[in-house]
């Protein structure tokens, strides 16, 4: 945490940001997995202060630790050497007792890890089983679970777990909605700036490569971060918990602190480029003749290309959608133009993935509100993603000169962004 007296502490007071994504938080389930060594940092309090933070707006959480740290600062104090300190590798006898001083629940059921490559690792389980009922029973009581790296097999013998696989396991037996690392740092690129965002397949190449430049701990949260995707959460999170504000900052902006591992269409959603120009010429022309779109020129999409994404499934162009902004009496207001989607993909939800992520765009431009013109789709507009009909008065000036001169007498669509 920041404690350089000489730096402004910078708080997350923007309740305005928060506001905006709690309907969509409200109910749903975050596993949050702290590493051991955050534990011993004088901002360890001021995280548990955003969890319950959390809680207050009716997230369910669950929260799983790590003793890495812990298991390595008791193993040095009584010269015990370790096979392992992460809960991957073999834990013998020695080892098990550094972590058994801890009271825990017990929804895990667990059982030996066996004999891996010919070795025995003994004290190491993995897990069988989360039992479900009671991590609920614990939530609808608005009591936060707590879980440690242990587990209990079918002889009551004490196991070793990795706290990564813990979160993941948990995450999806409850649905979760997120899975949280909050780390001892955060995942770079190779120019040391933070990666934002990993697919699937991004993440498991990171740790298949094992790059020196991230530890067994982090390479591990990637492994299981993909799991968790795959199994069905839509979004793992990796923070560096040394910074101010993490963990609330990362759910709570738009830009995000850390590093989002993603699995759905939504993050296959990227700027489009020159080279997608006949692409999207080729999709469009069913909608041109189908008068749903505007006919536009190669020029013209190649003059806005900044203003274009494009929706990709399995490198394949399926869909894109446009965001233009004006700016008119001190207001910003952005247009969602464009939108259209192949027919062999409609009715899959791409066309609202598109627009939750043009609206998203407009925000990060500080837009107030988004307008979107239709002459047949504004009943989807209306019904499934929150628009207003309003009149072409509610266009800027430059954009209604437009308007009246297309002839096509198209609905006017609006949305609030604050």
């Amino acid at each position: 945490m920041n404690n350089d007296p000489a730096k402004p502490q910078q708080r997350f007071e923007d309740l305005r940001g928060i506001l905006r994504y709690v309907p969509q938080f409200r109910q749903r389930v975050f596993v949050i997995a702290f590493d051991g060594a955050l534990m011993m940092q004088p901002g360890f309090a001021s995280l548990l202060q955003d969890v319950a933070v959390l809680q207050s707006l009716n997230i369910e959480v669950v929260l799983v630790f790590g003793a890495r740290a812990q298991v390595r600062m008791l193993a040095e104090k009584r010269g015990i050497s370790l096979y392992n300190d992460d809960g991957m590798g073999r834990t013998d006898a020695a080892g098990i007792a550094l972590e058994m001083p801890v009271a825990v629940s017990n929804a895990l059921a667990v059982h030996p890890a066996g004999v891996i490559d010919g070795i025995d690792l003994e004290f190491t389980g993995r897990i069988e089983r989360v039992d479900e009922e009671s991590l609920r029973a614990l939530l609808k009581a608005d009591i936060i679970p707590i879980l440690p790296p242990l587990g209990y097999d079918g002889k009551g013998a004490t196991l070793r777990l990795n706290s990564d696989a813990v979160a993941v396991e948990v995450a999806i037996a409850l649905q979760a909605a997120k899975v949280i690392f909050v780390a001892e740092s955060g995942i770079t690129a190779a120019d040391g700036t933070r990666l934002e965002q990993l697919s699937v397949a991004e993440a498991k190449e990171m740790h298949k490569r094992k790059d020196s430049k991230h530890d067994v701990s982090m390479l591990s949260k990637l492994r299981y971060a993909a799991l968790a995707c795959q199994e069905g959460v839509p979004r793992v999170h990796i923070v560096d918990g040394t910074q101010d504000e993490a963990l609330l900052a990362e759910l709570f902006s738009n830009e995000g602190v850390g590093t989002m591992i993603h699995a759905d269409d939504y993050q296959q959603i990227r700027k489009a480029r020159a080279s997608d120009v006949p692409a999207l010429l080729s999709m469009m022309q069913q909608s041109v003749d189908d008068a749903a779109l505007v006919p536009r020129t190669r020029d013209q999409i190649q003059s806005k290309i900044k203003d274009f994404f494009v929706l990709e499934l399995d490198g394949n162009p399926i869909g894109s959608v446009a965001v233009h902004a004006y700016e008119e009496d001190g207001r910003k207001i952005a247009e969602l133009a464009c939108l259209f989607v192949r027919r062999s993909h409609k009715n899959k939800n791409h066309g609202r993935k598109l627009v939750a992520f043009a609206e998203e765009q407009a925000r990060q431009r500080n837009c107030e509100i988004i307008v979107a013109l239709s002459t047949q789709a504004f009943r989807f507009f209306e019904e499934k993603m929150g628009y207003t009909v309003t009149d072409p008065d509610a266009l800027p000036l430059s954009r209604r000169e437009k308007y009246d001169k297309s002839g096509r007498n198209s609905k006017v669509l609006v949305k609030a962004l604050k």
